[in-house]
């Protein structure tokens, strides 16, 4: 393990510019077709294909942190402590989980981001459960308390998104006409185009924290469904 985080020491050393510049392109692509084998690696104890790993994923570690640059915390401590739960995932993941690694260390990195917020929350008290941290893709306000409230994959697109939308169909089924009409729209299942929350109020001649109340149900289902 020490090795693993010199190696990162100084990947960070001679990086460093590309985490806070809006460089995050530069940074190593995820693997693909190599990646069961260095997880397969990985679990025989091998360091350097751990490594190889947290390394390829580092631009999720970026990706997410920016999402809570609004609470406060400067970038830099938000990836560095997206990296200690990154770590974490990839110590902890196995092929058998079923899912992907890079939606697994998805939720390592928030959780820890997470975890770090509420500590600091109680320390400093400056985070508001209800200010505004940023906006999602659709434009509508993302707080505290709705992300942490959340799964992470499904506020975070593009991330094995037809591991989530799988679930969602299964829990959308089991919804009034009106409610699942609401998350067919919001999240363009079914081949509808996604809309934002204000659309689908107007739309529906519903209230947005309606639309925002079910999505929370069906999201807090969803946590309990796809548990690691």
């Amino acid at each position: 393990m020490k090795k693993i985080i010199n190696y990162l020491l100084n990947f960070f050393k001679v990086n460093k510019s590309l985490f806070y510049v809006g460089s995050s392109d530069k940074l190593p692509e995820p693997l693909s077709k190599e990646e069961v084998k260095y997880v397969l690696k990985a679990g025989e104890g091998d360091e350097m294909a751990r490594a190889k790993l947290i390394e390829h994923n580092l631009r999720l570690v970026v990706f997410l942190s920016k999402k809570y640059e609004n609470t406060k915390i400067d970038l830099e401590d938000l990836v560095s402590i997206g990296t200690i739960g990154l770590i974490k995932g990839i110590n902890t993941y196995k092929l058998d989980k079923n899912i992907k690694l890079a939606t697994y260390a998805s939720r390592c990195i928030d959780n820890e981001i997470l975890m770090f917020l509420r500590k600091n929350k109680k320390r400093r008290g400056e985070i508001s459960f209800e200010d505004s941290l940023s906006y999602d893709a659709e434009g509508n306000e993302l707080h505290l308390e709705d992300i942490l409230g959340t799964e992470p994959d499904i506020v975070t697109k593009g991330i094995e998104e037809e591991v989530e939308k799988q679930l969602l169909y299964e829990e959308i089924n089991k919804l009034n006409n009106r409610d699942k009409r609401i998350m067919i729209l919001r999240y363009g299942l079914y081949n509808y185009n996604e809309m934002t929350q204000k659309d689908v109020a107007e739309l529906l001649n519903i209230s947005q924290s309606y639309i925002s109340r079910i999505e929370k149900k069906v999201i807090k289902k969803l946590k309990v469904s796809s548990k690691y």
